[in-house]
């Protein structure tokens, strides 16, 4: 305890590790970030047998499930989901709202189209296969917030779509893996998931190792 009063950078020592522990807490949560994307990479990758269901059975299944709508739909609206790359090219996704015949709604992620897409072009009695994979929806972050009345959006964002347009959605959305649509490219389910978190987690552990030891040698406890 003496040797602690004595300290010639009190300071330094004291805020010194409270940051120490802030940049092991960040290293905890790339790590941790790290997992949980090689988990959902791997189920985003895996194609189990493929679902036949209906719009109404989708509450029942679980994030990443392979499935293809087995009901006929009718498009409904379609909005474009802002800041979206595909191969180095700037667009939007396609994210279409459809309903079967018994007012079952889902949104559906058809995939990347061109910032000249022109959203009136649409035709809205084109068939399409509805076939991929059972996503959550985004939640409201820190950012833009979507407009409403707008043809775009910043997110799939379930709460905001069932107030914008007065209805009940499934508690999953389907983003479409194959027959996305003429000139339209089908999402790359995988690119979320490739962030460098373990880099991160070792950069933030490095940094307090580094503060750890300025700290000590500053105040001569090594």
């Amino acid at each position: 305890m003496d040797k602690l009063e004595k300290l010639p950078f009190k300071v330094l020592f004291y805020l010194g590790f409270i940051i120490v522990i802030i940049f092991i807490g960040l290293s905890y949560w790339q790590l941790t970030s790290h997992y949980d994307d090689r988990n959902n990479l791997e189920n985003i990758t895996k194609y189990e047998k493929l679902l036949k269901v209906s719009i109404s059975d989708i509450n029942n299944l679980s994030e990443f499930q392979y499935i293809q709508i087995d009901d006929t739909v009718s498009l409904i609206d379609t909005w474009l989901l802002r800041s979206r790359v595909n191969n180095g090219q700037n667009g939007y996704n396609r994210i279409d709202l459809v309903v079967d015949s018994f007012n079952n709604y889902i949104v559906v992620n058809r995939g990347w189209v061109p910032l000249d897409f022109d959203i009136d072009s649409i035709d809205k009695l084109e068939a399409f296969e509805y076939i991929g994979k059972l996503l959550t929806y985004d939640t409201q972050t820190i950012g833009q917030d979507d407009i409403t009345q707008s043809n775009y959006l910043f997110r799939v964002d379930k709460f905001f779509l069932e107030s914008e347009k007065n209805i009940t959605l499934q508690n999953f959305y389907l983003t479409l893996t194959e027959e996305c649509g003429t000139n339209i490219e089908c999402v790359n389910l995988t690119e979320p998931y490739d962030a460098p978190h373990l880099s991160y987690a070792f950069q933030w552990l490095f940094f307090a190792i580094c503060l750890t030891i300025v700290i000590l040698r500053k105040n001569k406890l090594i």
